[in-house]
């Protein structure tokens, strides 16, 4: 399980260099995904996914460095269901803005790379 907890430690690190970026540049961060121009409030929303992207991630670095998985099992639950969620999203904006650019694709799967990570790591261990 090693192997995974790095792998779950490089996407908290990951999450937090792509939040910085949607702090600072929010338009640059959603012209990945999109390439019409955004209003001054969508670009906005981009900082408020940013905000929510650095708790979510601070939130599995702390169950990580606690060690022992009774901590870690119900963080990486919830991380599995958003996974879910961000797959069924990426699809739908892809679909709608008619742009399944780099960005979109990304999102899908390394998504679809993380629910195998978790689903192994959540059948593989047992809350202690």
């Amino acid at each position: 399980m090693r192997v995974v907890r790095a792998i779950f430690y490089l996407e908290a690190i990951t999450n937090l260099v792509g939040a910085a970026f949607a702090l600072l540049l929010p338009g640059a961060f959603l012209a990945q995904f999109v390439s019409e121009p955004l209003p001054v409030a969508a670009v906005e929303f981009g900082r408020w996914y940013a905000v929510l992207l650095v708790v979510l991630s601070l939130v599995l670095l702390a169950a990580l460095r606690e060690g022992s998985d009774r901590f870690l099992r119900p963080v990486i639950g919830a991380y599995l269901v958003g996974d879910g969620l961000q797959i069924a999203v990426s699809i739908r904006l892809g679909l709608a803005a008619s742009a399944f650019g780099l960005a979109v694709h990304a999102a899908i799967w390394t998504s679809v790379l993380y629910v195998g990570v978790r689903i192994y790591y959540l059948f593989g261990t047992r809350p202690r």
